[in-house]
């Protein structure tokens, strides 16, 4: 078969385009399209060629048509772009309106590298401006019905995906924790056997590293099952009514905390809320411990608990610490997730938990830092009680 013949006659508007975004190739019915001359675009790069309107207020056609050829070039699929308004450029600095339905297909050669990009589009700026001929129409609907297929083909790949995804999720999660519970025993174990040897052998060095490294086994052990009950929806908490500003006074404890100074701020008056008191107390604590970790000693660490309107407390703990990108916020609650900084070990399930024990309790929590270097401030909501 005669492939130039049928790419010079077919109708449809087709363009060529190597790796590096260069024109290759293009047909005659896509330089009719676009009013250019085949010999003028060969050779040029695509966004040379085929710059943005400068006089719209924000041009996106450039922008939407890199991120889809580099999709493919990253990925090796096609990409089936929605209709995009991208003008031609007509004269000197004179632009058209024009609206374009894209597809972009790779070409993989023999070696499985991809050889070319094939550009194809229909101008669809009469559907999209003007009422379209009835042979412009048929056209388009046939167009959109294989659009229609290949996005439906698309969504069920991701479907897929996604069952997948959540299956090996669970897995995961029912893994760590059946781990964290398997630890207890032996760590129980531990803890007695430390404690025994204390009676018979006083005040030997070993002991108190023995005993260290038993309870911070200990902690990661519970904090891999809270972790675990926060993902599963396990977690189960008392109702009761509780004084916020107990538990915030429990948790800091006496004036100093790891070399840093804490400034509490609490009301005179009762701030009650409905839940478990021992539960909230560790979401306290979990946030104290991040400030610690992530600050250095000799700084503050600021502790406030405000009533913010007649049905909300507002708890916020905030150190003059590594800070982050703001970015990131919303993943630093997200399980294993830790600022990057290797100075600061853990498991990174602080955080993950706070939000679990906040969200049983109706309430949320929120991170902020306005960027590296100028510390982070965390912020708990909680429902009145009454």
């Amino acid at each position: 078969m005669d492939f130039e013949l049928l790419f010079a006659a077919t109708p449809s508007h087709y363009l060529v385009l190597g790796p590096d975004l260069v024109i290759v190739e293009v047909n005659p019915a896509y330089a009719r399209a676009t009013g250019k001359n085949r010999a003028d675009l060969i050779g040029t790069h695509i966004f040379t060629a085929f710059p943005d309107n400068p006089d719209l207020l924000a041009p996106d056609g450039v922008r939407n048509l890199r991120r889809s050829l580099e999709s493919v070039l990253a990925t090796g699929q096609p990409d089936t772009m929605p209709i995009q308004r991208y003008d031609i450029e007509v004269g000197d600095g004179v632009f058209e309106e024009r609206h374009w339905s894209p597809v972009n297909t790779p070409l993989i050669g023999p070696d499985g590298a991809i050889r070319y990009i094939l550009h194809r589009v229909e101008d669809v700026t009469d559907l999209v401006v003007d009422r379209p001929t009835d042979e412009r129409l048929q056209r388009l609907e046939i167009d959109l019905f294989v659009r229609s297929r290949e996005l439906k083909a698309a969504n069920d790949r991701l479907a897929e995906a996604g069952a997948a995804l959540r299956r090996e999720h669970e897995v995961k999660d029912g893994f760590f924790a059946a781990v964290a519970h398997e630890l207890r025993t032996p760590l129980s174990a531990l803890r007695v056997a430390t404690e025994l040897l204390a009676l018979d052998v006083a005040q030997h060095p070993a002991l108190g590293v023995l005993d260290r490294q038993v309870t911070a086994l200990s902690r990661m052990a519970d904090d891999l099952l809270d972790a675990g009950r926060v993902i599963t929806g396990g977690l189960r908490v008392d109702r009761v009514p509780v004084d916020l500003g107990e538990v915030v006074a429990d948790a800091v404890g006496p004036p100093g905390l790891h070399g840093r100074e804490v400034l509490v701020s609490v009301p005179a008056e009762p701030v009650v809320v409905v839940g478990d008191r021992v539960r909230l107390g560790q979401a306290v604590n979990n946030l104290l411990s991040n400030a610690v970790r992530y600050s250095a000693a000799g700084t503050v660490v600021r502790v406030g608990l405000v009533v913010v309107d007649p049905g909300t407390a507002e708890l916020t703990v905030a150190d003059t610490g590594i800070g982050f990108d703001p970015a990131v916020a919303a993943t630093l609650f997200e399980g294993f997730t830790r600022v990057a900084d290797p100075r600061v070990g853990g498991l990174g399930l602080g955080l993950a938990i706070v939000r679990g024990v906040v969200a049983v309790h109706g309430g949320t929590v929120t991170a902020h830092s306005d960027g590296p270097g100028t510390g982070a401030r965390f912020v708990v909501r909680l429902p009145l009680f009454g």
